[in-house]
């Protein structure tokens, strides 16, 4: 059996229903996508800043970088 190759990203986005007109509003989310499809609700983390959301998503990003994944 072959082992699927898994790429993991995430995505920020403006959260369902909210304007997303205001960086600093909480209306923000992180999604985190394997091969381009949110594959869990859990894996969406919301009710952020636009700067938390930076943040959320730039520290998976450097963990999967640091893991070498």
């Amino acid at each position: 059996m072959e082992e699927e190759n898994i790429n993991l990203s995430w995505e920020i986005r403006v959260s369902e229903g909210r304007a997303g007109t205001d960086p600093e509003a909480p209306d923000w989310e992180v999604a985190e996508l394997e091969n381009g499809v949110v594959k869990k609700n859990e894996d969406i983390y919301d009710n952020l800043t636009y700067a938390e959301a930076q943040q959320i998503a730039g520290m998976w990003t450097k963990k999967k970088e640091d893991a070498g994944v």
